[in-house]
């Protein structure tokens, strides 16, 4: 009987402590690991296995230090800095790899420079792949029987072609066409055709027996390489029929896909003379037909949008910080996915701070649909939906403020301020499953309950038993995403991931040639610390969104030996969610980037703190600035191949500032694109006036109102419509948030809109600023209090008795305390500050807390959401 993924772990983890099991046992744990891509408990088998038979005094085969060193560089819970460069050093120690004949050999080292090349996107490791491979292939050409060698030679053609599209993509333009690109074109298909010659007669029987199950598959390769679908399909049935493991199916799906992409680039080079790339030949109904041969589908078609998205690779989507004005924004941004249909496609979630709380209230709702309808019975139109619900749900319970509601219990009050594992941050993470996800996870699940729990987000489709996400996903039309909430360790410094089975620091991106701190290594729940193996979904919300001194770091402690982990805000590391997408090879992105952008500052700062962070934010804008020019380097590379970055400054570039008495006129070049009149509309359809306002709106968790919320949803779905240029429906759903389109377009119908945004910048009294009444009534009371108190200084002055009096038996007792204090003994039984802070000056915060918090709530929350109101 097949075992599941953590009874495979239980099993080999027992197997490295010492307990013995029988060579059968063996096979099936070792082949089900590869199969759940538990490489790392993979490679310490086989360090274990090598171990005992050097033990014996006996020879390791090289067989396992192929597999050892495919294991390695396919480990995702070891660095890229580090597991490639380890795997190399495995093939040249144990294997020969500078001299050798062995074309097992020569593959796997092809592979792991390939895949080396797609995580640096460094262009000479593409070229020592091919040259490993071309190695290989000239192996095959001398010997036939070579074991492997036609694997080396299948990919030889393919690094060929690979080298052929990049070339295609960056230097068609500049250059034309190349005789040296033509080249390589013409070895990639002559080398496949040399494969199908030398094992296929005309009739499709093999002339020879291949030498393994993937046999098949490579000549399967070689047909649709070569444009000859209907041959390619017969070989993909026989391969398919013959391979009981998905992911063997997964991994030559991957490679057709890739394939049919090359040819879809080449396909725009069919005006050329003698049609050199062979475009005539490419028939994307036939290569449809390819893959579905490949899924066992029984459907007559794919639908465009199925095929192209498997040949654009995983899509990941990062939602980024930027409190409640992210989150509304995102939602905007996820109304333009799912009127273009991409939302079925997102298979990687990464979410920081705000966008982490939209993020997983969509992924409640997407988790009810993929566990209620089949696969093929969901549409479009579900997404949307979804959707539809979010804009009024969200913005209903954003106008709760949530900062305010903190103070609003008495009890928890007394809780954060006397129990020290319990804080602020917690009781957030509380209310975010209070007012945003409980009501959610309780009526679509039937539940009753009063805490969600990170594993309560395991998505169980409907209809689809023993469902694998990492064998099973590609298949599907509509994804399961992975949604990654992300953290920051103040201990380390390094990115914190939450998902719904494990949690901890991601390894691909640590250097440890650059970055000496230790690794706080991931863990599944199940084998965490007792105390962690239920992880509550708002917790892991608030340590993602947690911005450092509003509120204090989420303590975990007892989960590392001698370390209390402290986890802060994600957009600390990385705002964007950026590193857990690339960490996750996707290959298409989308940013949706609703965080603080730096302001302009014209004048000198006015204190120290002012200067410290305005420091602060520098720092923050420069990460920003690297992080998303690195992403479109790799776009420029084409190590990715769609990006996407839509955010709240979109357009609002500014012309450079000259210098005082500069007689140089304006450089007409340097205006070009620039929008100067403040009612001209932007690309995407919004005033640039409304939009630098809405660049400008608090990132907070306090009460958005409806306007607010309606114009960034607004902004974000403009933005998406004119960046992401996936197929546009012809009839765009009626959102509610477009009942602000005419006061986001037109000047005017603007006055209500920019009145409330010119507040939405500030954090305290925004209800005063907007409320005329309010106004009146604050400054007729700040001059009773001020007649007050001059009046009582007055009084007090002409009066022979002092303002203040002190005895001299308090200033002995007071001298006496701080000297006794002075000695670390007596410290802790006599200090003045702690014993006034904690039992005097906590309860007056706790009681007044409560107090004003629920005042405010009742009524100034309730009178600034009425203001907000649309009219």
């Amino acid at each position: 009987m097949k075992k599941d993924k953590h009874d495979l772990i239980t099993l080999a983890k027992n197997h490295l402590r010492g307990e013995e099991i029988d060579t059968e046992t063996y096979k099936e744990l070792y082949e089900g690991l590869i199969q759940y891509e538990q490489f790392g408990y993979a490679t310490e088998i086989i360090l274990k296995r090598i171990e005992e038979i050097e033990k014996k005094g006996e020879t390791t085969t090289p067989k396992l230090y192929h597999e050892l060193a495919r294991n390695v560089y396919k480990d995702t819970t070891l660095s890229g800095y580090f597991k490639f460069g380890k795997a190399l050093n495995i093939l040249k120690t144990h294997c020969k790899l500078d001299d050798t004949l062995d074309c097992e050999t020569l593959g796997i080292a092809g592979a792991i420079y390939k895949y080396k090349w797609k995580f640096d996107h460094q262009f000479r490791n593409l070229l020592k792949s091919r040259a490993y491979y071309k190695k290989g292939y000239q192996l095959w050409k001398e010997d036939h029987s070579r074991l492997s060698s036609e694997y080396t030679a299948i990919n030889y053609a393919y690094a060929n072609e690979l080298i052929v599209v990049k070339s295609l993509e960056q230097l068609s333009e500049i250059e034309g066409v190349t005789d040296e690109v033509i080249k390589k074109f013409t070895t990639s298909q002559n080398v496949r055709k040399e494969i199908i010659n030398t094992y296929v007669n005309d009739d499709l029987s093999l002339i020879t027996d291949g030498p393994d199950k993937w046999f098949n598959a490579t000549i399967a390769e070689a047909y649709f390489g070569t444009r000859q679908y209907e041959k390619a399909i017969h070989f993909i049935k026989l391969y398919v029929a013959d391979i009981e493991e998905t992911w063997k199916i997964q991994t030559f799906a991957q490679q057709l896909y890739h394939i049919a992409s090359f040819q879809e680039t080449e396909k725009k080079f069919n005006q050329l003379p003698n049609d050199p790339f062979e475009t005539k030949k490419i028939d994307t109904k036939k290569q449809k037909q390819c893959f579905l041969a490949l899924e066992k589908n029984e459907k007559e078609n794919l639908t465009p949008s199925e095929f192209e998205s498997k040949k654009e690779g995983k899509l990941g989507i990062g939602l980024s910080g930027g409190g409640f004005r992210a989150a509304l924004f995102h939602i905007g941004v996820l109304a333009s996915l799912a009127e273009k249909d991409k939302l079925r496609d997102i298979e990687v979630m990464s979410c920081v701070s705000g966008g982490s709380i939209i993020g997983v209230y969509y992924y409640l709702k997407l988790k009810h649909l993929l566990e209620t309808k089949v696969d093929d019975e969901i549409t479009k139109l579900d997404y949307i939906e979804i959707v539809k619900e979010i804009e009024i749900e969200f913005q209903a319970a954003v106008e709760k403020n949530l900062r305010v509601q903190v103070f609003s219990n008495l009890f928890k009050n007394v809780k954060m301020y006397y129990t020290k594992k319990y804080s602020r941050s917690y009781r957030l993470g509380e209310l975010y499953e209070e007012h945003f996800y409980l009501p959610l996870f309780n009526k679509y699940f039937d539940k009753n309950v009063k805490a969600i729990y990170m594993g309560d987000l395991i998505i169980k489709p409907k209809s689809a038993s023993n469902f694998n996400i990492y064998n099973d996903n590609w298949k599907r039309k509509n994804k399961i995403p992975q949604l990654i909430l992300n953290s920051t360790a103040v201990n380390t410094g390094h990115n914190w991931q939450f998902t719904a089975t494990w949690m901890g620091e991601p390894p691909t991106y640590i250097s440890d040639t650059v970055d000496v701190k230790p690794r706080l290594r991931r863990m599944y729940y199940q084998n965490a610390p007792e105390a962690y193996q239920k992880f509550r979904l708002g917790y892991a919300v608030a340590a993602s969104s947690c911005v450092p001194v509003l509120f204090e770091p989420l303590l975990l402690s007892d989960l590392y030996e001698d370390i209390d982990l402290e986890l802060i805000d994600g957009g600390v590391h990385d705002n964007q969610g950026i590193a857990s997408i690339l960490e996750q090879e996707c290959s298409s992105i989308i940013i949706s980037d609703g965080s603080a952008q730096m302001s302009n500052n014209y004048k000198n700062v006015a204190n120290e703190l002012s200067l410290f962070l305005r420091v602060d934010t520098i720092l923050q804008e420069r990460l920003r600035e690297i992080q998303l020019l690195d992403l479109k380097s790799r776009k420029y590379s084409e190590n990715i191949n769609q990006l996407y970055i839509v955010h709240l400054k979109k357009g609002l570039g500014e012309l450079p500032v000259s210098w005082i008495n500069c007689t140089d006129v304006n450089r007409k070049i340097l205006h070009d694109g620039k929008i100067e009149d403040p009612n001209v509309l932007l690309d995407y359809g919004l005033m640039k006036k409304i939009q630098q306002q809405l660049s400008e709106v608090r990132t907070d968790l306090d009460s958005f109102n409806e306007l607010e919320s309606f114009a960034l949803m607004y902004s974000g779905y403009q933005q998406t419509n004119h960046e992401v240029d996936y197929a546009f429906s012809d009839t765009p759903e009626q959102w509610s948030f477009k009942k602000i389109e005419p006061s986001c377009t037109l000047p005017a119908e603007e006055t209500q809109l920019i009145n409330q945004l010119k507040i939405s910048t500030y954090v305290p009294f925004k209800i005063v600023r907007l409320s005329k009444l309010l106004q009146y009534f604050a400054a007729a009371l700040g001059i009773v209090l001020l007649i007050l108190l001059i009046n009582m200084f007055y009084k007090k002055w002409e009066s022979p008795d002092p303002i203040f009096t002190i005895t001299y038996q308090e200033v002995a007792v007071a001298a006496i305390l701080i000297v006794l204090s002075i000695y670390y003994k007596f410290a802790k039984y006599i200090n003045i500050e702690s014993w006034i802070k904690k039992n005097i000056f906590y309860i007056i915060i706790i009681f007044l807390g409560f107090l004003l918090s629920n005042i405010y709530l009742l009524s100034f929350n309730k009178l600034y959401n009425k203001i907000g109101k649309m009219r």
